[in-house]
């Protein structure tokens, strides 16, 4: 058994343990934009404290002054004092001999002394710090972490402009990553109608933490630099493990360099030179479909707002494993269209009818408008959980 001296000296121990624990981690803590900004304004807003202060005590020692020398009751000596502050001037209120007529006199020049201190410490707060400005941001950083399905976009170039044309067309949020503070940008993003954007190194975790990735969509990074895309799609990755639910996307110099994008962690690699050559391929040797293929193009690309493209895996052991187009009937359902199968060999499989059968590992190709693609991609992926039946009627899966 332990004595009661033990026993205290062994709660101080765990004590100062957990103490030392705490500063440690509050030490490795990273100081991030969000707490400078905030550390930032209450700084700017604690100036106004002393112009308060002495505005709140020339209207105290005039009221009691006023009490003291006239013999105002409290309410009308108040009274007086703020008329004289706020120079409203009225007048005098109950008739003052030339001691109190003297204490206005001192009062006032007080009162108009402090008004042109206060309007100083205001004038340098909202036009030299922009008070405002560092509060709209703090707000907007505070907004970030409540998004969720939105994309991250690593950069500001003409790549990340027509890709945020594009995501906003579409109707999905987007976070831009800057490297710095940059008032001409920060000017073209609400030009752009760009309402979200974190300050700081993409590639940094608080950055990324910032921008909210742990709900996020997918990061697109617009760099093309070798070593920037690096790091941020290695840190992305780290933060983000499943590839499955977090789409990391990067731009390529070289084929080489997609690779090793794409044994780091990212998703897709674009090969900016190759699509290029690829459009202006596709006109020399179809000059006589350019209408059609422009239409084809658009829809691939996604640039295309009013019709899309979608893909769904059918897994093995799905319940749709075996069925037919008929029996998903996705026309009907929702005017979407299986186009094409892409079968678990390879092979493309553009021969397709109400008959044809659906096999695991099968990909189907579906075409329609895209918030109707989005209604029967998520009916089929219930379908294939076993959430809901195919056909009413039939029993659920377990």
């Amino acid at each position: 058994m332990l004595t009661r001296k033990q026993k205290l000296k062994r709660r101080l121990a765990q004590l100062v343990l957990k103490l030392r624990r705490k500063r440690y981690t509050w030490r490795r803590k990273e100081y991030t934009r969000l707490d400078y900004l905030e550390k930032r304004f209450f700084q700017l807003l604690a100036r106004m404290r002393e112009p308060l202060i002495i505005i709140i005590l020339i209207h105290y020692f005039g009221t009691i002054g006023y009490m003291a020398i006239e013999h105002f009751p409290p309410l009308i000596a108040l009274y007086q004092t703020f008329i004289g502050v706020s120079t409203i001037g009225y007048g005098e209120i109950i008739e003052m001999d030339s001691a109190g007529r003297l204490f206005t006199i001192f009062l006032d020049f007080a009162s108009i002394t402090a008004f042109f201190y206060a309007t100083g410490v205001l004038a340098e707060l909202f036009f030299k710090e922009d008070i405002l400005e560092i509060y709209r941001e703090w707000r907007m950083l505070k907004e970030i972490q409540k998004l969720s399905g939105h994309y991250i976009i690593a950069g500001y170039n003409t790549v990340a402009k027509e890709l945020i044309r594009f995501l906003k067309d579409r109707g999905h949020k987007v976070v831009v990553l800057l490297e710095r503070d940059d008032k001409d940008i920060k000017k073209e993003l609400e030009l752009e109608h760009v309402r979200y954007f974190v300050i700081g190194e993409p590639f940094k975790k608080s950055t990324l933490y910032l921008a909210n990735i742990k709900k996020a969509r997918g990061l697109i990074t617009t760099y093309t630099d070798e070593a920037k895309n690096i790091s941020i799609i290695v840190t992305a990755r780290l933060l983000r493990p499943d590839r499955e639910n977090f789409e990391i996307i990067g731009i390529a110099k070289t084929y080489e360099t997609a690779v090793k994008l794409r044994e780091l962690g990212a998703n897709h690699v674009i090969v900016p030179d190759h699509i290029v050559a690829g459009r202006i391929a596709a006109l020399i040797f179809h000059p006589h479909t350019f209408v059609v293929a422009n239409i084809l193009e658009k829809i691939a690309f996604g640039e295309e707002s009013e019709i899309d493209l979608a893909e769904f895996e059918v897994k093995e052991g799905s319940p749709l494993e075996g069925k037919t187009l008929i029996d998903l009937d996705l026309r009907r359902r929702f005017g979407v269209t299986v186009v094409a199968i892409r079968r678990a060999d390879g092979r493309l499989d553009m021969d397709i009818h109400g008959n044809t059968e659906i096999y695991g590992g099968d990909v189907l190709i579906l075409l329609g408008k895209p918030e109707k693609l989005d209604k029967a991609l998520a009916w089929l992926e219930k379908v294939q959980e076993g959430k809901i039946p195919l056909k009413d009627g039939e029993k659920q899966t377990a």
